[in-house]
């Protein structure tokens, strides 16, 4: 098994650490799921564009809605929404799921 050594800032590594535990995985699970899924589809499993300044989320936002999804006794695992950034006018896009 190999061993890759990376600079992160700080605060980054903590963010995704916290994410990672309140998803009841270690962050090396996390970082091994993106670079399968980064050989699976030859590139990004996602579109690298640069955001426009009013598509950034919040950090806190992010960790609040993850910590009420994993907390959410009822939740059915599939969300009631989802959202991207559409490609044409960088925005961000936020889709309804609900039945």
């Amino acid at each position: 098994m190999a061993t890759v050594s990376t600079r992160l800032d700080d605060e980054l590594k903590h963010q995704a650490e916290t994410v990672a535990d309140l998803i009841g995985i270690p962050l090396s699970t996390a970082i091994n799921v993106f670079l399968k899924r980064f050989v699976a589809e030859n590139g990004f499993p996602f579109d690298v564009v640069a955001p426009s300044s009013g598509t950034l989320i919040d950090p806190k936002e992010l960790d609040f809605a993850v910590k009420k999804a994993v907390t959410d006794k009822d939740n059915s695992g599939r969300p009631k929404h989802f959202c991207y950034i559409d490609p044409k006018t960088n925005k961000l896009i936020t889709v309804k799921t609900d039945e």
